[in-house]
């Protein structure tokens, strides 16, 4: 107990009292597996040489970035990359492909001919990408190439198809 005094000479009663801490031990495992550093993982190995892709781009300033960002997330891939649509269509009739890529924001692309044939055909996939975004040297832009690798894969997951034959019974 400490005594104390104010100016106006009314005392106050000071109680301390003095707490032993104790180490919890669990509480000290938690602590250190939360904080023990962490194996890197091996990075994924991917392998898409099975796969033809058709690109389309529009805007010829965005050519190399498409091209090299494509090639980072689709390596062994067959990639062939048009500058128009002529050369698209012309390609996609003589040549077979099981993706077509675009970039629907691009002036007229949405409304084209090539669209119009891709989003028909059952046995191709269309996938629409926002070109700008693929520069690898923005590291914001990062985020975006694991999901839109996913985009090219063209199994589904496996739980997906369960569900599917769960709602057929």
């Amino acid at each position: 107990m400490i005594l104390g005094h104010l100016k106006s000479n009314v005392e106050i009663l000071y109680i301390t009292t003095m707490v032993k801490l104790e180490e919890d031990e669990d509480l000290l495992d938690d602590y250190d597996e939360d904080f023990k550093e962490e194996k890197p993982q091996p990075l994924p190995v991917y392998d898409y040489k099975s796969r033809r892709i058709l690109v389309w781009v529009e805007d010829r300033e965005h050519l190399q970035i498409v091209e090299d960002s494509l090639a980072y997330l689709l390596p062994l891939a067959t990639i062939r990359i048009t500058d128009s649509e002529e050369k698209a269509i012309e390609l996609s009739e003589n040549e077979s492909w099981d993706t077509y890529v675009v970039d629907l924001t691009e002036q007229y692309v949405s409304t084209s001919e090539f669209v119009k044939m891709a989003n028909n055909n059952p046995d191709v996939m269309l996938v629409a990408l926002n070109y700008p975004k693929l520069n690898r040297e923005n590291e914001q832009n990062e985020v975006y190439f694991e999901p839109l690798r996913k985009l090219f894969d063209t199994e589904s997951p496996p739980n997906l198809s369960q569900m599917e034959s769960q709602e057929q019974i």
